[in-house]
């Protein structure tokens, strides 16, 4: 009869434990960091669902697109929601965070209450910062192609219990979701856009990223 393998020693069982104490000390704080990414990730992107299912039922839109990327003149670029409408084009960046958003001076943040009553902040990118770089690449990228299409930036803020404090100054509209189809429909233009100017635009989308 074969000798059996002999089974893990007290002293071999005792070093494995200490190894995997010394890798979670060492790599605690990256996991925990991992960790709140991917969820922020997912969360960001059931915001977007949201507004993409908001704003594919809303009426007097010529065209929608969602989740656009590409590059102009070294520039990378995302949008979240594009919007043809015949008041113009609209660029939606879209945020799902919950609290309370405050822009000042210093920058935006986010304030929360933890379930003791306790409130924290931290602080957050500001999306106007970002939809404005978004917007101005992309009208240089209509306009190189032929389109010279004014873009009008809008950012929304997709959770239903977010407040926002947003000052007047902010040089583009901060709205909550629930208020974005009225923002749309107050859209005015001096010369709005013809449906044979939306064609051609939406033509040209079409073909730039293969919808």
């Amino acid at each position: 009869m074969g000798e059996g393998k002999s089974p893990i020693g007290v002293k071999d069982l005792i070093l494995v434990i200490q190894f995997l104490v010394i890798l979670y000390l060492l790599y605690r704080n990256r996991f925990v960091e991992w960790r709140h990414r991917m969820r922020r990730k997912r969360h960001g992107e059931y915001g977007e669902r949201l507004v993409a299912e908001f704003l594919d039922d809303l009426e007097d839109v010529f065209a929608v697109y969602h989740n656009l990327e590409g590059r102009h003149e070294n520039q990378r670029y995302e949008v979240d929601h594009l919007l043809l409408t015949h008041q113009g084009i609209i660029l939606v960046e879209t945020k799902n965070i919950k609290g309370t958003i405050v822009a000042r001076k210093e920058g935006w943040f986010q304030i929360k209450s933890s379930g003791g009553g306790r409130h924290y902040e931290r602080e957050i990118r500001s999306p106007v910062q970002q939809i404005q770089r978004t917007s101005r690449i992309f009208e240089q990228f209509l306009a190189s192609n032929g389109h010279r299409v004014r873009v009008q930036p809008l950012v929304v803020f997709a959770d239903k219990d977010v407040k926002l404090k947003v000052n007047d100054s902010e040089r583009y509209p901060v709205l909550p979701l629930y208020q974005v189809e009225e923002f749309i429909k107050n859209q005015t233009r001096d010369i709005p856009l013809t449906t044979r100017q939306l064609r051609k635009v939406k033509d040209f989308i079409d073909q730039a990223y293969g919808r």
